[in-house]
Order: structure tokens, then sequence, then C-alpha cells
């Protein structure tokens, strides 16, 4: 499994920063100043997560690894708060209320998924992200989705209902992929978890 590269406590801060200044510029012009990434240039898949109260408000990002980290944490950022379809979109008066944590993910590796139980076989619980896709439907799982769904039945069961796949059958042209994950979080720029 290819590795994730270091990202040092202070550049974890600046990208936390960058994501909440440009949720913030879309009702304050010029809140969004500059802050440039020491790593900006590193394209690396990536997820931007707002809690409020400890409860999901938005997450959007990407598996893929096209978009340079200084493009991708505002995008989604904005994507997040606004975007996303399953809440209304973020207000002025939430956003203080609102927890942000960035997860930056490495490349995906294939894993078995000729049936469930090959699958579950292969998964690593609080250490796997997982993907899966038929080629009509597509879904992921980011590993910090662990904290909710410990055990492994029911973190694919749950994935299966969201890519819109019945939980009890299987697709016969599945395909899934793991990848790992660095998530960091508000307020100090802490690792939340490193798998």
């Amino acid at each position: 499994m290819p590795l994730l590269p270091s990202i040092e406590l202070s550049e974890r801060q600046a990208m936390l920063s960058l994501a909440r200044q440009h949720i913030l510029s879309h009702w304050i012009p010029n809140a969004d100043t500059p802050v440039t990434l020491p790593s900006g240039n590193l394209k690396l898949g990536c997820f931007v997560t707002l809690h409020r109260h400890g409860e999901l408000r938005g997450c959007i990002g990407t598996l893929e690894q096209d978009m340079p980290l200084q493009q991708a944490i505002p995008y989604f950022a904005s994507a997040a708060a606004f975007q996303d379809p399953r809440f209304s979109p973020l207000t002025a008066e939430e956003l203080p209320k609102c927890t942000i944590s960035i997860s930056l993910l490495s490349e995906r590796e294939p894993l078995p998924a000729t049936s469930r139980e090959a699958l579950l076989a292969a998964l690593v619980p609080f250490s796997d992200g997982l993907w899966l896709s038929d080629g009509y439907h597509r879904a992921t799982f980011l590993p910090a989705v662990w904290r909710q769904l410990p055990d492994k039945e029911a973190f694919l069961h749950h994935l299966l209902l969201k890519g819109g796949w019945s939980a009890q059958g299987w697709p016969s042209h599945m395909q899934a992929w793991r990848y790992h994950s660095l998530e960091f979080s508000e307020p100090d720029g802490e690792l939340v978890s490193e798998s």
C-alpha cells in the first residue's frame, strides 16, 4: 500500500485555515486571505468534512489524485458546506458552530470482490477506507466511518445502501479498492487518525 507523505502540524493548521477562510468568503468577500501551502502542489485524494455539535453537516471530496491540494482543499470545503445533497446549504450562523476536518488519501489498492465473504475477509477495520463500484453505482466510506460502524458487516452493509445496492445481494461485476488516510481536525490540526 503506498504511504502518505508526512505533513507537519503547522501545514495541517494552514490547510484547515484555508478551508475555513474559503467557506467564510461565501458571505464575506476578502475573507479568503491567501494561504500558501508548502505542499500545495502535491496531488492527493482529499475530503473535507464539517461536523456541527458532533453530527455530520457535510462531506465532499475525491479519491482521484488529479488536483493540487492548494486548489482541492478550498474547492471541497465549499462543496461540503454548500453542495452536499444530504444537507441544506450551510448558513453564516452555523459556521462558528462547525468543526472542519480534512482527510488526505493514499492511492487505491484493489481488494478481492468476487463475493461479500472475500471482501470482508480482506477488509481491515479502523484502517481501510473502502470504495465500491459495479460500473453503474459507486460509493465510498473513509476510514473515519469505522468510528461509527466498527463491525465489518455493518460497515459493508451501510456502504452498499449508500451506493444504491441491495444490502442482501452481490453484484456480479463488483470491484473494490482500499485506501488509507491522514485525518486531522480543528481546532489545533492534531491528527484524528492515521491509517
